[in-house]
């Protein structure tokens, strides 16, 4: 795991120095720590920094920028190739090659000179981004993996493409005057709490996608998509299975990518919630291992969201050697101010903070750490899905009578009345909060914008919010034909596999594992499993009603059902709740009227209006709060 950075000009580039580099370099150390290295070609028209994080070959051979045995190609490489191994032996079919190490950069390399890109990409098990220099066809060619699982960003600026691993690389040598808030993007921000791609926070200033490359030469630019959830889904194949076949086969492929996975040259770990996604990685791995596998839990001394408890059960069943820790809201609270740093680009999911905590203690004894994500987008896990089917049809089902009477209620009815009631009544201090969200969708047309609406956005009176924004809806990320194959019951985590996933989930783990130097591998997105998961009808993903069902058969062999089910928590915390006490100074600061007036970005007026009914409890604006404050919070870490 790595991160690298670079830029590219037309012509010969007086961007394009030592200087510049190690300015990009820096702003990327905690990617790599390990190791560093220079390269810029004799015509000054391109030059490539790598930042290393040493976890295959620790040798010299593996050192980056490097150069293929023709000396034709450059790379600069950040991640893992976990069947390179394999490959190698199939280009050793195919010619004399003399190895200079065991890494899987010098693996790659060869492969490409060997088979080319295009194919070579086909052949990769991984997670990666890079930049590739070809110095006959004077191209520069940039990747990133199928599912996004690294970044990549890049700026396209008069003669030049800057690029890099985080948007800090480009922010470092280019002039903020040369850089703009892209209101779209603050739009999506607001409204979800992550940018999808290919948008960033800044107009100059882009997002490679999941599973594409571009190639910038003299003549221009061109985008190609070697894989895509859209290509597997217009395939129309279906897995032709019954359930106890299907876990079987599920088994095999996991227990492929855990044996590819576990392969490392330093110490290795796992994140362990006690859920079933993290504890069916955990007991795989240990059925794998022929020594206890480390595994890392967090918990939190209010009982409402801590699970480390769960966790320790099953790592005790399971026989790993495992760590808990403990953390107070204080410890909580106290990475805030780190949060503008770690991710570099806006970022609201609140689940970040015990994110980045969990890291930063399991880097004390490991340097790789798996984790279980993936498992509720691949094996329809997620709540939400049942619940908005469920809201669909009832609504779509009303009169209309039923909705004019509806839409009467939510007129004159108080939110802060029907929060009172719920409180009351069924021990619900939102009621009000989610009835108004349901009934504001009464005469929404489509499944999808439902959906989107209902479960996956924050807020959604973003065009009052943004100035000259918009509804911060994002692009579906799905083509017509795909989206017209798949029932309701599908197309959510397919929606949420293209988006949510990648931009959110993804990112949280990359920035807050990388802002400790430890490397985050997530074996149920290889993407073999992927692909089965997206052939397997829905009807084995939610057998008898139960979510994520052959990934519960395959838990249930080796952990008992007894520990596993139960509500799921997730890394929730008391956001609405800090935001009114112990976060409020922080959060008065940011919100400052003058300050966001001079800024220009976000309707003051309405800011303070959501911020007076938070703190009041009339309403919780604690999601759409902490988009604002992240927001806040990255503008005066620029200002600094």
């Amino acid at each position: 795991m790595c991160g690298f950075a670079g830029i590219w000009s037309t012509t010969k580039s007086d961007r394009i120095n030592l200087d510049a580099l190690q300015a990009m370099g820096n702003a990327i150390i905690h990617r790599g720590p390990d190791d560093h290295g220079f390269w810029v070609n004799d015509q000054q028209s391109v030059g490539f920094v790598h930042r290393r994080l040493s976890i295959v070959d620790l040798s010299e051979a593996g050192h980056q920028p490097m150069h293929s045995a023709s000396t034709r190609f450059v790379i600069s490489f950040n991640g893992e190739i976990y069947n390179h191994l394999s490959i190698r032996k199939e280009i050793e079919a195919c010619t004399d090659v003399n190895w200079q190490g065991h890494s899987d950069t010098e693996t790659l390399l060869a492969a490409i000179e060997t088979f080319g890109l295009e194919k070579t990409l086909e052949k990769l098990v991984g997670m990666f981004a890079f930049s590739l220099w070809d110095s006959h066809d004077k191209s520069l060619t940039l990747v990133r993996d199928r599912l996004g699982e690294k970044p990549l960003y890049y700026a396209s600026i008069a003669n030049d493409v800057i690029f890099g691993s985080e948007l800090t690389c480009i922010e470092a040598v280019l002039d903020k005057d040369n850089l703009s808030i892209d209101s779209a993007a603050l739009s999506q921000l607001m409204r979800q709490g992550y940018i999808v791609s290919p948008l960033s926070i800044y107009n100059e200033v882009k997002k490679l996608k999941p599973g594409q490359y571009v190639c910038f030469d003299n003549s221009g630019s061109n985008f190609n998509t070697y894989w895509s959830v859209s290509d597997i889904i217009e395939q129309g194949e279906k897995i032709e299975l019954t359930a106890d076949e299907a876990e079987i086969e599920l088994e095999t492929l996991l227990l492929q990518s855990l044996k590819d996975q576990m392969i490392a040259d330093v110490p290795l770990g796992a994140f362990l919630s006690g859920g079933v996604d993290s504890s069916l990685v955990v007991a795989l791995m240990q059925k794998l291992s022929d020594r206890p596998v480390k595994t890392y839990s967090i918990g939190f001394n209010d009982a409402k969201y801590d699970e480390a408890i769960f966790a320790k059960e099953v790592a005790s069943h399971i026989g790993t050697d495992h760590t808990s820790l403990y953390i107070s809201d204080k410890q909580v609270l106290d990475t805030v101010s780190l949060m503008a740093d770690i991710y570099g680009e806006p970022f609201a999911d609140a689940s970040q903070l015990p994110m980045y905590l969990v890291c930063a203690m399991a880097k004390k004894h490991v340097t790789v750490c798996l984790s279980g994500d993936g498992g509720d987008e691949l094996f329809w896990g997620y709540s939400r899905y049942q619940m908005t089917l469920s809201a669909w049809q009832k609504l779509s089902g009303l009169s209309q009578f039923s909705r004019s009477s509806l839409k009467y209620i939510k007129r004159f009815l108080p939110i802060t009345v029907l929060n009172t009631v719920g409180k009351l009544s069924i021990k619900d201090n939102l009621l009000g909060d989610k009835l108004s969200k349901a009934l504001s969708l009464l005469d929404t047309a489509s499944f999808i914008l439902f959906y989107r609406s209902f479960m996956m956005a924050s807020y959604r009176d973003v065009p009052n919010l943004v100035l000259n924004g918009d509804d911060g809806v994002s692009a579906v990320m799905l083509t017509d034909k795909a989206l017209n194959m798949l029932t309701q019951h599908d197309v959510m985590p397919a929606l949420d596999l293209v988006t949510y996933l990648p931009d959110d989930i993804l990112c949280k783990v990359d920035r807050a594992a990388m802002g400790v130097s430890l490397e985050g591998r997530i074996p149920l997105l290889d993407h073999r499993v992927v692909e089965f998961a997206l052939k397997l009808p829905t009807a084995i993903k939610y057998k008898d009603n139960t979510a994520k069902s052959p990934l519960r058969a395959i838990l249930y062999k080796y952990v008992p059902q007894n520990l596993i089910d139960r509500p799921k928590k997730g890394f929730s915390v008391p956001l609405a709740q800090w935001l009114r006490c112990e976060l409020k100074t922080w959060a008065e600061q940011l919100l400052d009227f003058e300050k966001l007036k001079a800024d220009g970005y976000l309707d003051p007026i309405q800011v303070h209006k959501l911020w007076q009914e938070h703190l009041s409890e009339k309403r919780n604006w604690s999601a759409v709060l902490w988009n604002i404050l992240m927001f806040q919070a990255w503008l005066e870490k620029r200002r600094q």
